[in-house]
């Protein structure tokens, strides 16, 4: 049988396992149906669970409603009927829905109100109104309707009923003679919760992905207008239904097993093979870079003789999927127009010819109008209130360019006050327009081509719940996703979706052959078995250990022989804030303390390189290379990041402090001239990324760190995909938002529109109808 676990509170889980439910207990249903569908129910908590050893502690009911102790696989679903509040428990609950080889039905249980508002509020065409506070026309009803997907993943509302302030449950029906003076049935009633919560509904299948039940409530006033409340677990249902009557939650408990045991069957994504140690996998031209050459000289030059245009867009009805151009727009294509393309989306609709405008000065802030039906805004999902650049090519009408930012897929995460922290590098905006998105790619319609997410406002200067087409140039933001679902968007998007490969520490295992950068790369290795870590120890004198997958100086280890005792050993540990030393007398005393230490992470080690100092503290170089264009690596800024006092790790996150390159040159010796570490470095980065792009991925930017040994001789330490600026922004406030920049303008360069240096420049951007399309 199919095993599924049922995730409780640790009070819950006592209470089973006591066996204080009794027999025909809310529990005990469940299991009765479970077997029923031949599945397997084993009940776990979030205390229980090893995740890393993929170990769990579980009760099972048996047969004879005895309760049954068993340590187990975590089973690969997980149905969560349980809302935690600690947030302990919901950092485990987050990092079990990550991990690949789960999934969990019910990441979380409800949606927080001012969330709710925020939605409700950028969805005007939902209709829904909120319940207003403390109001003295609210009839003292509650509405709980159900909403539950089905196995075909569609919400359906199997049951509605009424709760009043006393406890009292009730259905519509039985509810009549307390709702009189409202005027309207309860059909009516019915009739427009269904509808009002169908409308929601729709939304948290794509928002909330990991919703597959929820309760929504809502108020009625005394004028008979209903009102959305809030929501609830799909628990506190339950629990008042079978409490009223318990045969109610027999269709529900099968909904929710039949969708278990749908999962189970389906075929999940398997995890991936690392290839850790595998030589790094080159291709004479990468597919996107290929795209790029088949655009041939004649686009090129087309592109670089016209621009696109600053419009705006101003709806107007119409049931036809309609477009109005100015006639220069019109004139200017050899060829019938057809087509709008906007992101990815492309849709076939007439395009009309309309007045003759004024191009001249065309700016951001002199956006021409555009006419379009509100049919065809609406099938595009285009924002009227953005202003936006328009190019014409064959016969398309492109609008553009719309930026999508990657996320996780920590969906319950996502809203206008996590974004926050997006909202800087949309300080020139104005210089591309557009959209800008962030989605994950759980909220994906892909039969439409549609990404629900959070779009940025330049006007207000915040990000609004929202949809778009999925855009044209994504830059990945995250690297928590279902590989499938990256690799569809790759596809989709011709392979303008840049950062596609989480870079790690250690594929620059997979470069130790390569003749461009081997020279620069100190001997490393991926820790298989002790005995060949200590025989490298013993050989190279010292050692540094690495996670591959943690960042931030964070469970590092420095290991060298002892020079007082011939057979010893000293580790350093720094996984903590301050450092800890351990002297050991022997290889078996050091094995033995690695195997305790190292058990929970994967680990790679290298020649410890003694770094360059200043003031008798180590400094490391961090080197953020970007995309300026295409084919172009830029170098958009060196920090130098000086360890701390009595520190070893230059992390800044450990107290270590960012200083220029030339002014740590400077200070560390005269037999090292600035100008040739400086030289060095770089041909070492360009060395490194143009190796990059001969590789099957798609990168945007790096940050590189560099190791100078007492020489000034260059090492490459780490490659960084999602590198931390933390000390450009305490160094160089500049520098630090012009690397935060960077992606959005090699997004807007991989769609062929315009970036303008200034309104002034703009002049130079226009549009000028006499230029040839040929």
């Amino acid at each position: 049988m199919d095993t599924i676990g049922v995730l409780l509170s640790r009070r819950e889980w006592n209470n089973l396992r006591r066996n204080k439910n009794i027999k025909d207990g809310f529990r005990h249903f469940f299991t009765k149906k479970a077997n029923g569908l031949k599945l397997k129910v084993v009940f776990v908590t979030l205390d229980h669970m090893y995740i890393p050893g993929f170990k769990t502690e579980a009760l099972e009911i048996g047969e004879n409603a005895e309760i049954k102790k068993l340590s187990i696989d975590i089973p690969s679903i997980i149905y969560n009927p349980t809302k935690f509040y600690l947030k302990k428990y919901i950092k485990k609950l987050r990092e079990l829905s990550n991990h690949p080889q789960i999934q969990v039905m019910n990441e979380h249980h409800i949606i927080k109100r001012k969330n709710l508002v925020e939605l409700i509020q950028a969805k005007p065409e939902l209709n829904i109104k909120l319940e207003k506070e403390n109001d003295p026309d609210q009839v003292p009803l509650n509405f709980y309707v159900l909403g539950q997907k089905n196995t075909n993943m569609e919400w359906e509302t199997p049951i509605i009923y009424v709760k009043d302030d006393n406890g009292e449950k009730f259905f519509l029906e039985s509810a009549s003679p307390i709702l009189e003076e409202q005027q309207q049935t309860y059909q009516e009633i019915e009739e427009l919760l269904t509808e009002h919560s169908n409308k929601l509904l729709k939304m948290i299948h794509y928002y909330f992905p990991g919703i597959y039940e929820i309760g929504i409530l809502f108020s009625i006033n005394k004028n008979g207008e209903i009102f959305l409340s809030s929501t609830c677990s799909f628990n506190i249902i339950m629990k008042d239904l079978f409490d009223w009557n318990s045969e109610l939650c027999a269709p529900l408990f099968e909904t929710a097993l039949s969708v278990a045991k749908k999962l189970i069957q389906q075929n999940r994504i398997p995890v991936e093979n690392n290839n850790l140690a595998q030589p790094l996998k080159l291709s004479s031209r990468n597919e996107y870079f290929s795209g790029w050459v088949k655009e041939s000289k004649q686009l090129r030059q087309y592109m670089k003789n016209r621009s696109s245009i600053w419009i705006k867009l101003r709806p107007y009805e119409d049931d036809n999927l309609t477009l109005q151009l100015p006639s220069e727009l019109i004139h200017y294509s050899n060829r019938q127009l057809t087509t709008i393309q906007f992101g990815i989306k492309e849709q076939t609709c007439y395009i009309m010819k309309a007045g003759a405008v004024l191009l001249n000065n065309n700016t951001y802030h002199a956006p021409i109008d555009i006419l379009i039906s509100n049919t065809l805004l609406n099938k595009m999902h285009l924002q009227p209130d953005l202003v936006y650049q328009l190019k014409i090519l064959g016969d398309k009408v492109i609008i553009g360019p719309s930026i999508g930012l990657l996320l996780g897929e920590k969906n319950q995460l996502y809203n206008p006050a996590y974004m926050d922290k997006f909202t800087d590098r949309l300080g020139i905006y104005e210089k591309f327009g557009g959209l800008v998105i962030a989605f994950s790619a759980r909220s994906i319609d892909w039969e439409e081509k549609i990404a629900y997410g959070l779009i940025y406002n330049p006007l207000m200067k915040k990000w609004e719940f929202g949809s778009a087409p999925i855009p044209a140039a994504i830059y990945r933001r995250n690297f928590h996703q279902r590989n499938g679902r990256v690799k569809k968007l790759i596809k989709l998007t011709d392979n303008k979706l840049f950062n596609s490969y989480h870079y790690k520490k250690s594929d620059l295992l997979k470069l130790q052959e390569e003749k461009k950068i081997n020279k620069y790369l100190p001997k490393t290795h991926l820790l298989k078995n002790m005995s060949d870590l200590i025989e490298f120890v013993n050989v190279e004198q010292k050692v540094i250990l690495k996670p591959v997958s943690l960042s931030r100086g964070r469970g590092i280890f420095v290991i060298e022989r002892n020079i007082d005792d011939s057979n010893g050993y000293i580790l350093y540990d720094h996984r903590k804030e301050f450092r800890l030393q351990h002297f050991i007398p022997d290889e078996i005393g050091l094995e033995e303390m690695l195997r305790k230490l190292v058990i929970n992470e994967k680990y790679l080690y290298q020649t410890y390189i003694p770094l360059l100092k200043v003031n008798n503290r180590p400094f490391d170089v961090r080197v953020v290379m970007q995309k300026f264009d295409k084919e172009q690596w830029i170098c958009s800024g060196i920090e130098c990041r000086v360890a701390g006092e009595k520190e070893v790790l230059t992390n800044i996150a450990r107290g270590g402090e960012a200083m220029t390159l030339e002014e740590v040159v400077r200070k560390a010796g005269d037999h090292l001239s600035f100008e040739k570490v400086q030289k060095d470095i770089l041909t070492l980065c360009q060395n490194f990324c143009r190796l990059m792009d001969e590789t099957d991925e798609h990168y945007g930017e790096f940050g590189l760190d560099i190791g100078l040994d007492q020489d000034g001789y260059p090492w490459m330490i780490e490659a960084n995909i999602f590198p931390s600026f933390k000390g450009f922004k305490a160094m160089d406030n500049d520098t630090y938002q012009k690397i935060r920049y960077q992606p959005l303008y090699y997004a807007v360069h991989l769609q062929d529109f315009s970036i303008v240096e200034s309104e002034e420049g703009a002049k130079d951007e226009i549009f000028h109808p006499s230029y040839s399309n040929s």
